[in-house]
């Protein structure tokens, strides 16, 4: 290329738009405006500037240059304004423009001026005079030409002028070289930057994410001093109330400890446990998302009330755990939550447990409160029955199964574990009477019994009928409204637990003075004896009978599509209802144990026998009416009717 070109090359077009219309290469001396037609006011005024061929076109042929001419050209996707930053640092110095940043050839770097002019004679800028422009029009500048004699020229902004005083950015010189190949002559693109006004087709962030989401970010962008720490935060408060009362202030009313995000549990180097979330709120304490300072492990930690009776009955869940994890079950099989520490932190109990995902009810939340697959439900079945028998064969009772302590391993396995041992008990040393969660309180602990673990079978029935319902089976507003449903539903039980029970006569009433007959007491007679205002409960199944309830209960669309489904489906149902009546037998004597349960059809998945019974029992008598040779005017005779 010779010398006398580098300097006023076209970086922008190789031939203008009437060019390309026509088919004719221009001239050096011609010109032709891209916007307007040849013969244009536009074109006229600009035909004494001087247009180039690039090298590349100098080489080209005849018929590659006709190709090229035919073909339609499609325009990139505007691209984005400058980053800010940038345009705080240059301003409208002479030589930067909206185009610095955007893209520049192979050839040229590209130069933008201000948009102000003055005069050719007029004191300009110390710029090389191959750098004006003399374009008086307010479209994107194609080229760099020299200006002619009289022309107008671009002047520097009073910014830049001041700003170059101080010591301002200078303009970005051309630098020329030779290309040799075609593939040269593609532009150079420069980096986007990331924050800048964001758009449907572009994956900048925009200015609301920059200042909210991004905040730190930009920041940074802003200052290269600021820096972030997570520890530096606010301490989001966790306890509620969160007023300091007891235990020197740190304490609430209720006795639980205060906590906040980024506090430490523990004073041991070993034992700090930086606390996170918190996940839960009961009875005894709070129970809250925390990571081990030292190994990075997230776990859970059980904060126990400060409370004198809360502390000894979360020592004996320790003790229990400690039993269950490292002498009954240390290899992990059977479902139980594995204690990783316990430590005192400041006259609170710490137990430090592996962390679980959701809970059996939170399952049920988000299936929308719909009943789960039967295949589901005979998984969890095992497990928890298979934890159960280890539980009965070492005496223990766990005093409080229900689905919110039951929690999956994983969000993604239907893998359980049973958690919560804080009201769990030796089987020897039943002191409580006030034990279970209404919905899953066995008949026996209503009616002040002695209990064993029989009470967890009830529970677990109960359990079972909610994963297949959605809802509680028995989901009573009072202790008699608990009975009243359990009653509806199962029947009156036992004449011996009447007459044992201490609570008996909160509930049942005698039907007749010389017999065991028992009967339930209405709400009325209820409300007139203990001057209380019970309600008849609100009725959750359109059937009374559970057996009723089994059958009729809703069926997906996907079952009922196909009889064979529908089929199965309803000897499933019948199956479920037998083993229900087995494991939710009012007689805790004849309740079915968790060995027993474990053998039936519903879990083994063996064909269903009607008449099945567990191995080793002998199958419950069916009451028949008495016939004349049993003496029929006797039986009837005991029957008091109308009372």
């Amino acid at each position: 290329m010779k010398e006398e070109r580098k300097s006023i090359w076209n970086p922008a077009f190789d031939m203008s738009a009437g060019a390309a219309k026509t088919g004719k290469v221009l001239g050096r001396q011609s010109f032709r405006n891209p916007w307007g037609e040849p013969g244009s006011p536009a074109g006229r005024r600009q035909s004494g500037f001087q247009q180039l061929a690039t090298t590349f076109e100098e080489g080209q042929g005849e018929e590659e240059r006709a190709r090229r001419r035919s073909s339609l050209i499609v325009p990139p996707t505007r691209a984005a304004g400058p980053e800010p930053l940038l345009r705080e640092t240059y301003g409208d110095s002479w030589g930067y423009g909206s185009e610095f940043q955007r893209r520049q050839s192979v050839a040229v770097a590209g130069t933008y001026h201000s948009p102000g002019y003055f005069e050719t004679g007029a004191q300009q800028p110390s710029t090389s005079p191959s750098l004006m422009v003399a374009h008086a029009v307010p479209y994107r500048k194609l080229s760099a030409y020299p200006p002619l004699a009289g022309a107008l020229v671009p002047a520097a902004s009073l910014n830049s002028t001041l700003r170059g005083s101080a010591g301002g950015v200078a303009a970005a010189v051309p630098q020329m070289r030779k290309v040799g190949a075609r593939q040269e002559l593609a532009p150079v693109l420069h980096a986007m930057p990331k924050f800048r006004r964001a758009s449907l087709n572009s994956k900048t962030v925009s200015p609301l994410i920059a200042l909210t989401k991004s905040l730190i970010i930009t920041y940074s962008l802003c200052s290269d001093e600021f820096s972030y720490q997570t520890s530096k935060n606010p301490k989001r408060l966790l306890t509620k109330p969160s007023e300091g009362k007891l235990n020197n202030g740190h304490d609430n009313i209720n006795s639980d400890y205060i906590l906040y995000v980024n506090d430490v549990l523990g004073m041991e180097q070993q034992r700090k446990y930086l606390i996170l979330d918190i996940l839960g709120q009961g009875t005894f304490g709070q129970v809250v998302k925390c990571q081990n300072m030292q190994t990075k492990e997230i776990v859970a930690v059980k904060v126990v009330k400060s409370k004198t009776e809360y502390l000894n009955q979360s020592i004996m869940e320790a003790k229990i755990l400690e039993l269950l994890n490292k002498r009954i079950d240390p290899l992990n099989q059977h479902h139980f939550l594995r204690l990783h520490d316990s430590f005192v932190h400041k006259n609170h109990l710490c137990l430090v447990f592996e962390l679980l995902s959701n809970n059996l009810y939170e399952l049920l939340k988000q299936n929308k409160f719909h009943g789960l697959s039967m295949n589901l439900i005979k998984n969890f079945c095992k497990q928890l029955l298979d934890s159960l028998c280890v539980l009965k064969e070492s005496k223990l009772i766990h005093c409080d199964l229900k689905p919110e302590n039951v929690l999956l391993v994983s969000p993604d396995r239907p893998e359980l574990k049973v958690i919560d041992f804080g009201s769990a008990c030796e089987e020897a040393r039943t002191v409580y009477t006030y034990i279970q969660s209404r919905f899953y309180r066995a008949p026996e602990v209503l009616m002040g019994i002695p209990y064993s673990t029989s009470i967890d079978m009830w529970s677990f029935g109960c359990i079972v009928a909610e994963l297949f319902l959605g809802i509680p089976v028995f989901p009573g507003a009072s202790e008699f409204n608990q009975m009243t449903r359990i009653v509806e539903m199962l029947g009156v039980p036992p004449p011996w637990m009447c007459e044992m029970g201490k609570n008996t006569y909160n509930f049942f009433r005698k039907l007749h003075p010389q017999e065991k007959a028992w009967a339930l007491k209405t709400v009325d007679e209820y409300n007139v004896e203990f001057n209380a205002s019970e309600e008849v409960g609100k009725q959750y199944f359109k059937w009374t009978k559970l057996d009723d309830v089994i059958r009729n209960y809703r069926i997906s669309k996907k079952i009922g599509a196909s009889s064979q489904l529908l089929e199965r489906e309803m000897q499933d149902r019948q199956c479920l209802t037998h083993f229900l009546f087995g494991v939710l037998n009012l007689n805790p004597l004849e309740r079915w144990t968790p060995q027993q349960a474990l053998l039936h059809p519903f879990i083994t998945g063996q064909p269903f026998d009607k008449e099945w019974y567990p191995p080793g029992t002998l199958p419950k008598k069916v009451n028949k009416l008495p016939s004349l040779q049993d003496g029929a005017t006797k039986e009837l005779n005991k029957l008091h009717l109308g009372e």
